[in-house]
């Protein structure tokens, strides 16, 4: 899973929560029918309302049709197991359960908090970026690099033609490149040089090669001309992960990194406004 999915998956469990304590401690009162009702389970109705409320309308809107049956399945689930414990008298100690249940509202409101002030956290380009260069052996990927056989022609009719021929089978590949390429390594049947890389500045070339298999034909405008090309044999290559393609993951952990001393800062201050006494 991905850790933006990992974080919704979060957020949502947390607001879930929340809304499932409103439901413990208002279990034995009256309750009052405001607004949609989209679920309900022994009697704990979920509205539209509450969930626009929980997550904020851009928010909600913002989700597809799936993901909000998702949030919706897990409000259930949550209940379910809720009245389970009910009808169970899992707590026979009323104690206990009140102890329990203020603990979790506490640790829901606090996570709630840190996770409020990380979102409120910003980065500039610049600090993402000297991150990036201290820590860019750390941003790499496997990619193919392919040894290319290709034809180049200076005329977009004139490789249609040949394209038109190679697709025919009315000729091989090596021949038509010897016979029409317009470049010198035509003369050698049209194989390049090494191999070519995502980072080479045959780039364009490799991202079309990338997306199609092993001597299949592809054709493209390069360099002032046209080129059918194919690729014969590949190998796998360490290279590093551009600022760009990552910056975004820096991001996430940048803002990982500075919860434990937010978490800090945020206990810090609200000592220094609180009143706290430890009897023991």
């Amino acid at each position: 899973m991905k850790k933006n999915e990992k974080r919704k998956c979060l957020c949502s469990i947390v607001i879930l929560s929340i809304l499932l304590i409103v439901f413990w401690f208002s279990a034995c009162e009256k309750y009052e029918e405001i607004g949609t009702i989209i679920a309900e389970v022994n009697g704990h109705r979920l509205t539209i309302e509450q969930l626009r409320e929980s997550y904020g309308d851009q928010y909600w809107d913002s989700l597809l049709p799936d993901e909000q049956r998702e949030i919706i399945n897990q409000w259930v689930e949550l209940t379910l197991l809720y009245s389970r414990a009910l009808n169970q008298d899992v707590f026979n100690d009323d104690i206990a359960l009140d102890f329990m249940a203020q603990n979790a509202e506490k640790r829901i409101y606090a996570n709630a908090l840190i996770s409020h002030e990380l979102h409120n956290l910003t980065f500039s380009n610049e600090e993402m970026y000297n991150y990036y260069r201290l820590r860019e052996a750390e941003f790499t990927e496997q990619i193919r690099e392919f040894r290319v056989q290709r034809i180049f022609l200076n005329d977009e009719v004139e490789m249609e033609n040949v394209k038109r021929m190679l697709d025919n089978r009315e000729i091989q590949f090596t021949t038509a490149a010897i016979r029409f390429s317009q470049e010198p390594i035509g003369r050698n049947g049209g194989d390049m040089p090494g191999f070519i890389t995502k980072v080479s500045p045959d780039s364009l070339l490799w991202e079309e090669l990338n997306r199609v298999g092993q001597f299949t034909e592809i054709s493209m405008p390069l360099n002032n001309g046209w080129v059918i090309a194919r690729w014969r044999e590949f190998r796998m290559a360490t290279t590093s992960r551009s600022f760009y393609s990552v910056r975004d993951e820096i991001e996430e952990i940048m803002r990982e990194e500075k919860k434990l001393d937010l978490y800090e800062k945020v206990l810090l201050d609200a000592r220094r406004t609180s009143r706290v006494t430890i009897f023991q």
